[in-house]
């Protein structure tokens, strides 16, 4: 079984991979770190952000995501999203369909047993354009996860393209990360941290977004199964390109199974 998920990752993976290389890349940083994971589990939840800035062209941007995921094995994950999105000075409008599969490699720890040195999956993404004339998006993650303790934290390495109509020429590089303590389940603060650096062959420090700030995330419990996950955070932008301050939010209802 070991053997076969492996195979099945690597399949997927490379795979996608391929569609990176002959496709044509993204634009704001990515707003969630995720971890790699995988519990079998319902998931129905809401994340977004919302930007703050004396410049009128970066100030009033926001985006939504609306998803529902379900843990289909113990390290199969697979979710569908649909994204609102809203420009400086424009309105509000729905703006494309995303799917995303989470593979975990590592097989996590429960907590009374000594942690893996490092958790590790990978996430694949797809995102399909309501208008036609916007271009399609693929998403590659690495996922990295450490338990010290009461300290936990997330790292992301992803790789972005787009495709089709107004799309840009190479892939793009960026990162998320989350670093938390675990204060109680319902408390638990911390920081996180996001940033794209732009196309592999164009890396610009004036172009780059980059933002980091404190936040305070956690898991309330309703039921044994059942629980609500929340995170809030304000951002600081400490480039030209990035808007000053950030406000992200997520909630996301749970049902393990």
């Amino acid at each position: 079984m070991k053997k076969l998920k492996i195979l099945l990752v690597f399949f997927f993976y490379f795979s996608f991979f391929d569609c990176l290389i002959y496709a044509n890349a993204a634009e704001a940083p990515p707003f969630r770190a995720r971890w790699p994971i995988v519990n079998l589990e319902l998931e129905a939840g809401a994340r977004g952000f919302k930007t703050f800035d004396e410049d009128s062209s970066l100030d009033g941007a926001s985006k939504q995501r609306y998803g529902l995921g379900v843990g289909v094995t113990d390290w199969f994950f697979f979710e569908i999203e649909g994204e609102y999105k809203k420009e400086p000075d424009g309105s509000k409008k729905f703006k494309a369909y995303e799917i995303d599969s989470r593979f975990e490699i590592t097989k996590t720890k429960d907590f009374n047993e000594k942690p893996n040195p490092v958790d590790i999956g990978i996430s694949l993404g797809f995102s399909a354009p309501d208008d036609s004339d916007d271009a399609y998006e693929i998403e590659s993650r690495l996922l990295l996860y450490k338990r010290i303790g009461p300290w936990r934290g997330t790292g992301n390495i992803v790789i972005e393209q787009e495709f089709g109509n107004s799309s840009s020429s190479g892939l793009e590089l960026a990162y998320a990360g989350q670093v938390r303590y675990r204060v109680t389940p319902n408390i638990q603060p911390g920081f996180e941290v996001f940033g794209k650096f732009g196309e592999f062959d164009d890396m610009a420090v004036g172009n780059e977004q980059h933002k980091i700030g404190p936040g305070v995330f956690g898991f309330v419990e309703l039921d044994e199964n059942i629980g609500i996950k929340y995170e809030f955070s304000w951002l600081f932008g400490y480039t030209e390109a990035t808007p000053e301050n950030s406000l992200k939010w997520l909630f996301e209802f749970e049902y393990k199974y």
